[in-house]
């Protein structure tokens, strides 16, 4: 009896053993030399079974099933895309707990990532009916949720109560004419020239509305003090707000002059993207994930070239994306229209924190990291509160934080603060 407990203890140790060091060797996307995209094979690291895309960490499945995608998948382009999400996915939290020494990330249960799915999120349901207009070309990280009390479907049939834990969505890609995306010059592949446009006519319009009320004034209280008529300053501002509108809409218009005839985004095959969202995820435990803003998306960013080890995101990849990528090392300096969220997947916040990175190569990661700490999900900005927390994280980190913060203050400085 003694004996045949014995070994049955030991095939279950084995069985487990062999399941929790399941090796798997597959083909992922990888960045090469000067950041091109390769296909290798890699090991999958952390398995638990070598007939599935589940392991430790991370879970692969397809759209709203919550079985996980077999390694055995006859669909090569969707096989690819789990490997891939697989094995970056891995990558990326073995940064956050072996380079940032994230406890919050190290102790996280395993999180469910889908592919291929279409549906909108809801913070009351989880997912919203299949009805609602399908989201592609998009990726989006889902915090821990349950479904609200006394919920209803569209037909008013109570829905069942469920609980979710956190998750990463890659929506399907899917191949747009530019000509049909909205004509903002904000939305995806972004507009250069409104984006300026914007930047010249909200100053411009500032000036203008202030000039009117000024005139105003005087006409009401100092007659007197008007050096042209009324009606000819009134119709001067009213001229020149009109002429930075027409400008404005004129060149939400020009897409086709500045971006590719088409926009798609295979965010499952894109490193960057992949780390940009478990960024997110590491983030969570002081930046909630409910909304998207310059900071919270700069953060995420930086992250993301944190563990590439390159400035770029979605660069050189045209088969994978065709929409204008992020450069770290983008020039660009400091306007308010950045504080925006329309501006929220702009490269500026990534641009500032990577000139952190160049001056302080040793640290920069800390800083950031620490700065994360001072800062609000809903209402920090650039100008004030994610500077003022790098300063004050210098203060605690830096080797010399009188001199060093003078160093930053330059760095700030430069980019236009």
């Amino acid at each position: 009896m003694i004996f045949s407990k014995t070994i049955s203890t030991y095939f279950i140790l084995s069985l487990f053993s062999s399941l929790a060091s399941a090796q798997v060797t597959e083909t992922v996307l990888e960045r090469g030399n000067r950041f091109k995209p390769i296909l290798v094979q890699e090991e999958l690291p952390n398995l638990v079974s070598d007939q599935e895309f589940d392991g430790k960490y991370f879970k692969i499945v397809k759209g709203k099933s919550d079985v996980a995608i077999p390694i055995s998948e006859t669909d090569e382009a969707l096989k690819l895309r789990a490997a891939t999400a697989y094995y970056h996915l891995n990558k990326a939290r073995d940064f956050w707990v072996n380079v940032m020494h994230s406890d919050y990330v190290r102790d996280m249960p395993k999180i469910t990532i889908r592919l291929e799915i279409t549906n909108k999120f809801s913070e009351l349901g989880h997912f919203q009916h299949d009805s609602i207009e399908p989201q592609y070309n998009n990726a989006l990280s889902i915090p821990l949720g349950e479904t609200m009390d006394g919920a209803t479907d569209r037909d008013g049939n109570p829905v069942k109560k469920e609980y979710w834990g956190r998750e990463i969505w890659f929506r399907p890609v899917k191949k747009i004419r530019t000509a049909d995306l909205p004509a903002s010059g904000l939305g995806p592949g972004g507009n250069p020239f409104t984006e300026y446009a914007k930047m010249l006519a909200e100053p411009i319009d500032i000036t203008t509305e202030n000039r009117f009320i000024q005139v105003t004034i005087q006409k009401i209280f100092y007659p007197l003090t008007l050096t042209q008529s009324y009606e000819s300053s009134v119709i001067g501002q009213a001229g020149t707000f009109l002429l930075t509108s027409l400008i404005l809409e004129a060149s939400k218009h020009s897409d086709k002059f500045f971006l590719e005839k088409y926009y798609y985004l295979d965010t499952a095959m894109i490193p960057e993207i992949i780390y940009h969202e478990y960024s997110h995820i590491a983030l969570s435990d002081h930046l909630a994930l409910s909304l998207s803003t310059p900071v919270l998306e700069g953060m995420a960013d930086y992250f993301s070239t944190a563990i590439s080890g390159d400035p770029h995101i979605a660069n050189k990849i045209k088969k994978y994306s065709l929409s204008m990528p992020k450069n770290g090392k983008n020039k660009t300096t400091y306007h308010s229209v950045f504080e925006t969220n329309l501006f929220a997947n702009s490269d500026f916040v990534l641009s500032v924190l990577w000139s952190v990175k160049q001056k302080f190569p040793t640290i920069a990661d800390e800083l950031v990291y620490d700065a994360r700490t001072r800062l609000s999900t809903e209402s920090s900005d650039i100008r004030h509160d994610l500077i003022n927390s790098l300063l004050e994280s210098c203060s605690k980190l830096c080797a010399d934080p009188r001199a060093d913060r003078l160093k930053l203050r330059q760095v700030f400085e430069d980019k236009g603060f």
